[in-house]
């Protein structure tokens, strides 16, 4: 399970005009067969993009600085040939969502990912990206929906103090396709999981959720609650750790029950050296066996970061739940009385 600890809080309203800004207006395309809501008159352009099999035409609408909330909405759409989309499969969809993300990917890597959620539209599959650009101020919040072998691109771009601005959501939930069916053969949503746990955080904490494709229980949903240092005081002396999190996931029972305990817990085992695999300045410092609240449970140290810090790591398998539980300290100070106090403090809440 790959960690992302971040934060998005999103309000829902009704849009309200302010001086200096455009109204919104309903836009429809007729040949895209999709309507939406634009603040302001958009434009309508063409742009090719080449890809290893071969070369497709996007048809995109924007509008760029449309008033003192987001800095740009845009919408785009292209068609991609058979031997781009060869399965409908969970694992085949989301190998071909990330590759269009490529250009974030480039110049972000994967920490400017903040979030990824599952969206559908008329029930055809879909996933939100948010992207966050710290050292240009700007973030990206993406939906990408594939229809039949068309897929459809949206994006807001807005100033990171903007970053909750209800804009954001109320232009990309606008999004209707038109004179087209709902889709019989639906992706299945995987289930959100509930808090079931009682741990002490040392202050704050912002939750975030990433939907992601895994080998073993293909589509899960997994929240992260974490409290991350505040940039002022991570330099100073005194403070040994970085951030305090814990990811949990509801796993699917079709998929539990064709595993034995043993697989079960290799799954744990591999989720942590799997990640430290691909990432080749990563040294394991730590790997053992332990117990949490009478249930087994894998416990791993790494260094993260180049090796200027460590991850400390719990992760088990508690009935359908997966948790893991993890510190960041920076290298050197690791096993620190506050780390140690936060592992130490998960319990499990009987529901």
């Amino acid at each position: 399970m790959v960690s992302r600890f971040s934060h998005i809080l999103f309000f829902l309203g009704i849009f309200i005009s302010s001086s200096g800004q455009a109204e919104w207006k309903t836009y429809t395309d007729e040949k895209g067969l999709f309507k939406i809501d634009f603040r302001g008159t958009p434009t309508k352009r063409t742009e090719s993009q080449k890809f290893t099999f071969g070369e497709v035409v996007w048809t995109i609408i924007e509008t760029n600085k449309p008033g003192d909330d987001n800095l740009s909405y845009s919408v785009k759409y292209a068609d991609f040939p058979s031997i781009a989309i060869t399965s409908d499969s969970i694992t085949q969809l989301e190998s071909f969502f990330f590759a269009n993300q490529t250009d974030l990917v480039t110049t972000l890597g994967e920490a400017g990912l903040s979030e990824i959620r599952t969206k559908q539209v008329q029930k055809y599959p879909g996933r939100e990206f948010r992207w966050l650009d710290k050292s240009k101020n700007v973030g990206y919040t993406r939906r990408m929906f594939l229809v039949g072998n068309r897929l459809y691109y949206l994006e807001v771009k807005f100033k990171l103090e903007d970053n909750f601005n209800k804009n954001i959501l109320g232009f990309l939930d606008k999004f209707t396709l038109l004179n087209t069916p709902e889709n019989p053969n639906p992706e299945a949503i995987t289930e959100k999981p509930e808090k079931k746990f009682d741990v002490s955080f040392p202050g704050k904490t912002k939750v975030t959720e990433t939907s992601m494709v895994n080998p073993v229980f293909d589509n899960m949903l997994v929240l992260s609650e974490a409290y991350e240092t505040p940039k002022d005081q991570i330099d100073s002396p005194t403070i040994p750790n970085l951030l305090y999190g814990v990811n949990y996931a509801k796993l699917p029972e079709n998929k539990l029950k064709q595993l034995s305990p043993e697989q079960l817990k290799e799954f744990v085992t591999t989720a942590f050296t799997n990640n430290t695999i691909k990432h080749s300045n990563s040294k394991i410092l730590l790997q053992k066996e332990i117990t949490i609240d009478g249930h087994w449970a894998f416990e791993g140290q790494v260094t993260v970061a180049n090796g200027m810090g460590v991850m400390h790591l719990r992760g088990f398998i508690v009935k359908d739940y997966y948790y893991q539980v993890i510190v960041i300290s920076k290298n050197g100070m690791q096993n620190n009385k506050a780390a140690l106090d936060f592992l130490n403090s998960f319990k499990l809440i009987a529901k």
